[in-house]
């Protein structure tokens, strides 16, 4: 029977893990509570948090939290790292982080309902930030209608000149008669 203490801690981590954009497992041997205090308030900076935790409790809160497929990874010493702003950001950071630590291994991340492995989380790592990704959008859609419009422009332009023509050549002919 768990106690009240673990139902609290439970119940916490149901409530972060909802608020997460992504969840970053890793394995922290070999880091010492300098290390670890200075990964996690580098993590802070964009916007998440790195917390060690007991794998069955948070192995409970996942399930709560209706978060499914990391159950697997929950083996060995577990920290998790968690986004609760731009997911490019949190990943970057950590990114930015591994070669400081080089005993720290990344297990699996979450995000969207979706497991991602160590590889997919460095592909994602490597995207712009949000703002620069939706100006490419922005830039790839502006730039068919900016062709329309052009185009567009173009063939206007083309009828007011053989306008202009046909209204010198009816002027030049109602000048002769």
């Amino acid at each position: 029977m768990p106690t009240e203490k673990k139902k609290e801690t439970v119940a916490r981590w149901v409530e972060r893990l909802s608020r997460s954009q992504v969840v970053i497992l890793t394995d922290y041997r070999g880091i010492n509570m300098k290390d670890l205090t200075a990964l996690r308030r580098a993590l802070e900076k964009a916007d998440g948090g790195y917390h060690v935790v007991k794998n069955t409790l948070l192995g409970l809160a996942l399930r709560q939290a209706s978060i499914a497929g990391l159950e697997t990874y929950l083996e060995g010493p577990t920290a998790v790292a968690l986004g609760y702003g731009d997911v490019v950001a949190l990943a970057k950071a950590l990114r930015e982080q591994l070669p400081s630590y080089p005993s720290l291994q990344v297990k699996a991340a979450w995000m969207s309902g979706r497991v991602l492995s160590p590889e997919m989380l460095e592909t994602l790592a490597t995207l712009p930030p949000r703002p620069v990704l939706l100006g490419q959008i922005v830039g790839a859609l502006e730039s068919p209608l900016a062709g329309l419009v052009g185009a567009l422009a173009g063939v206007l332009r083309q009828l007011m000149y053989v306008l202009s023509v046909r209204s010198e050549q009816g002027e030049r002919t109602a000048e002769a008669a």
